[in-house]
């Protein structure tokens, strides 16, 4: 069930990982565009300055949704959560064989 839960979980974080990651720079792209056109309509003659620092600026803006890509792979394909959960498991029925252990040995004792 545990398992389960974690890969439901890692599956909504990384919809939601890529998502969020994909409105902030899309709106940003969209008002850099429209402020880069508006700018050329102005002023013809600096359309190779204008064009040159929209697409150095969108490149940046898009740097921050290939992250939330990135993490959104890692969290689909490269997950950690799994193994992590197996050795908590693993270390929690080691516990409780030990305290099962002391307390036979404890009471064979009395």
């Amino acid at each position: 069930m545990a398992l389960e839960l974690v890969l439901a979980g890692s599956a909504l974080g990384a919809g939601l990982a890529i998502g969020l990651a994909a409105i902030g720079p899309g709106i940003g792209q969209g008002n850099v565009s429209a402020a880069t056109v508006e700018g050329i309509a102005r002023q013809p003659e600096a359309q190779g300055r204008l064009q040159g620092t929209m697409f150095v600026t969108i490149g940046i803006m898009e740097a921050l949704a290939l992250y939330g890509l990135v993490v959104a792979l890692i969290l689909l394909f490269a997950n950690p959560f799994p193994g992590l959960l197996e050795k908590a498991e693993k270390h929690s029925a080691a516990q409780t064989t030990t305290q099962q252990a002391v307390g036979q040995t404890a009471g064979h004792n009395n």
